[in-house]
């Protein structure tokens, strides 16, 4: 205790007696021991009062020892076991827990980790897939700001995650590599790169990464198979300096729906590892032939340019009708071209409006302004008798789609009459329209939309002279075919109104849990945790069929399932009380491990994270030699911590309870001597 509180603490008893005899002993002709109690009473309560506002404390100091922290994550994934590394493994485990210098120097925590990582119980050696950057990236969040070495045990080959050669990790890191180390020579598929979704005939391009370990000059195969046909080869040659290399071609789409397909490299003559020569892939083939009619009341060059020129995607088919043919619309069409309207197309018109089916509108010297003003509510144009050449011109802005520039000034002017044009909805100008050597701001082809609605028009008639143009530019028609196709295309598409989104993978592994996520939204687009969605699974081959219920977790439907068998099976993910919510798909089940597809261990990758982390890397039958340069290593020191406390020399509550005591004793024996 302090000497400044020695002092306070003896003034306090000097104030408090002074107090106590002023009000009982000073003046006081006749003093007996009655008054010496009062006295007694006052002063010890004043005094404990003074002592309650003093607080005297005393400081006690003590010292800690604190150690460095030693990490050690444990690969417990099954290629552990399909190397026959086990054993080993549990030896280095047990020979870390039961070294006395290293709980000497450390606190050792062990983690284990598959795909993700979790406090060291058992290892059974039995999680399907590897991420190495898991210890890591939790680690790096947890222990920033500490001394923790990490011991890192496993064959490194890792199979899911972020690469852990790029991970920022400032603590050392100890690689103990397990598995067969020794390079053999191996061909293999390194990555397959292909779209995720083609239209049906399309061509789609492919990109296979190969890579071959070897000091040899060899030559061999490529072959893609799709329904066990071979739909490519090609031979690919390597050498010990040229042992990469990446092969592009291009695949049509046959059929639709979800299309697999096999891409696999030639064996080498005593290859170790023939897993990884054979890669599956899979692409959706969407069917998109849209029925395109277009309207007519006159006959004009026009028509069959537009009926060429969109043909020429095979996602499309046109059909020309005479107005006058025509009693109602199709509502299988996906869109309307209505080719320079007059008040005959009435009846046809009110049908489209009512249906809300997409339109595009071209005009011309045979068009009734009049009609047309009328018949839509989005354009207006006041039209007058005189007629007009516009030339076209870019909007390089245009964002609803691509547009390549196909030069455009030099097509041949379109002809309409002359008029001020007004928009009464938002629209985006695709062509403005340009008098001889003046752009103005008025468009020539111009889209637009209003909720699922979406609408075009082409303010000018001859527009077969802008196909002639482009053929006698580059002796083809294709870049304005494209273009109308790309148009056509946009318009004919319906916006998608789906309340329901289903996420999975196209491949599982017969020992992988096969996993599904869904969002399913509101009407208004916000996320709706009150749906129950169920999914479906059948394989007709094997008679397999299963029902079973989403969970919601966060923001999106999860549901999973095990110990699928090896087939082709299809899907259908439904909503309880909104039958017209509904994705169905199909997977494949691939026999084989994940985690089989590498016979060695990737020594080279654990090898680079401990020198880029200032750690080491060891090998088979080398913990001791672990567990001495941890001792030995200086950067892992012990640290001491000196803590100063103060201690409250006095319990505040029993010293209330002796004042109340005092007070309450000083009070009784005055009222029993008639003090009061």
């Amino acid at each position: 205790m302090e000497t400044a509180t020695f002092v306070l603490i003896a003034v306090a008893a000097i104030i408090a007696a002074l107090l106590a005899g002023f009000h009982y002993l000073y003046k006081t002709k006749e003093k007996n021991q009655t008054l010496y109690w009062l006295f007694s009473f006052r002063f010890l309560s004043l005094f404990f009062i003074f002592i309650l506002l003093i607080n005297p404390s005393i400081k006690t100091t003590t010292t800690q020892q604190i150690k460095p922290l030693l990490l050690v994550a444990v690969d417990n994934s099954a290629s552990i076991r399909f190397h026959s590394s086990e054993n080993e493994i549990k030896k280095v485990v047990n020979q870390l827990k039961t070294a006395k210098s290293l709980q000497q120097k450390f606190n050792i925590s062990f983690y284990s980790f598959g795909k993700d990582l979790t406090v060291l119980d058992t290892l059974s050696f039995s999680e399907k897939q590897t991420n190495l950057a898991a210890p890591v990236q939790y680690f790096s969040e947890q222990y920033q700001n500490t001394i923790a070495p990490t011991v890192l045990i496993s064959d490194g080959n890792q199979t899911v995650g972020n690469n852990i050669a790029y991970q920022h990790y400032k603590n050392p890191v100890f690689s103990y590599i397990v598995g067969d180390t020794t390079l053999y020579e191996d061909i293999y598929i390194q990555q397959i790169n292909s779209n995720k979704t083609t239209f049906k005939h399309n061509k789609f391009p492919v990109e296979i990464l190969i890579n071959y370990t070897g000091n040899k000059a060899i030559s061999k195969q490529l072959k893609v198979y799709h329904h066990g046909k071979v739909v490519f080869s090609k031979q690919v040659s390597f050498s010990e300096k040229d042992n990469a290399k990446t092969i592009s071609f291009f695949l049509t789409a046959t059929e639709t729906g979800k299309l697999f397909y096999k891409a696999k490299i030639e064996s080498l003559k005593n290859e170790k590892n023939t897993l990884n020569n054979l890669v599956n892939f899979s692409i959706e083939s969407i069917e998109n032939t849209s029925k395109i009619l277009i309207l007519t009341d006159v006959v004009h060059p026009d028509l069959g340019m537009l009926k060429k020129a969109i043909e020429s995607s095979k996602q499309h088919s046109v059909i020309i009708k005479n107005i006058d043919n025509l009693e109602k619309i199709d509502s299988n069409y996906k869109l309307i071209i209505l080719y320079q309207p007059t008040n005959r197309f009435k009846r046809i018109w009110e049908q489209i409006n009512e249906k809300k089916q997409n339109y595009f509108v071209i005009t011309g010297l045979s068009t009734q302004w009049n009609f047309l003003n009328t018949i839509q509510p989005y354009f207006y144009k006041e039209a007058i008798s005189s007629s007009e050449d516009y030339t076209p011109e870019l909007n390089k802005n245009y964002l609803n789609f691509s547009v390549k520039n196909i030069d455009f000034t030099t097509f041949p002017p379109l002809t309409d009459y002359f008029g001020e044009i007004t928009f009464k909805t938002p629209y985006n100008t695709l062509l403005y329209q340009k008098i001889g050597n003046i752009t103005t701001k008025n468009p020539l082809l111009a889209t637009f939309e209003e909720g699922d609605f979406k609408g075009g028009v082409l303010f000018g008639e001859n527009s077969w002279r802008w196909r002639m143009a482009d053929f006698s530019s580059h002796k083809s028609f294709e870049n304005f075919d494209n273009f109308m196709a790309n148009l056509i295309q946009y318009l004919s598409l319906s916006k998608n109104n789906s309340q329901l989104t289903v996420s999975n993978n196209a491949f599982y592994y017969t020992n992988e849990t096969v996993r599904f996520t869904a969002i399913y939204v509101d009407k208004n687009l916000n996320f709706d945790d009150r749906a129950t969605l169920y999914l479906n699974i059948r394989n007709t081959a094997n008679s397999f069929s299963t029902k079973i219920p989403f969970s919601v977790s966060n923001t999106k439907y999860i549901a999973e399932i095990s110990d699928l068998e090896e087939g082709t099976y299809t899907y259908s993910v439904s909503v309880e009380n909104n039958k017209n919510q509904r994705v169905s798909g199909v997977f494949k089940v691939l026999p084989f491990q994940v985690e089989q597809q590498n016979t060695g261990a990737n020594k080279q990758l654990l090898t680079f994270i401990s020198e880029k982390t200032h750690g080491n890397s060891y090998f088979n039958n080398q913990v001791n030699r672990l567990i001495n340069d941890l001792n030995s290593d200086t950067r892992f020191k012990t640290l001491q911590k000196t803590i100063t406390s103060k201690k409250p020399l006095i319990s505040l509550k029993w010293l209330l309870i002796l004042i109340l005591l005092l007070l309450s004793a000083e009070w009784f024996t005055r009222k029993y001597v008639g003090k009061i």
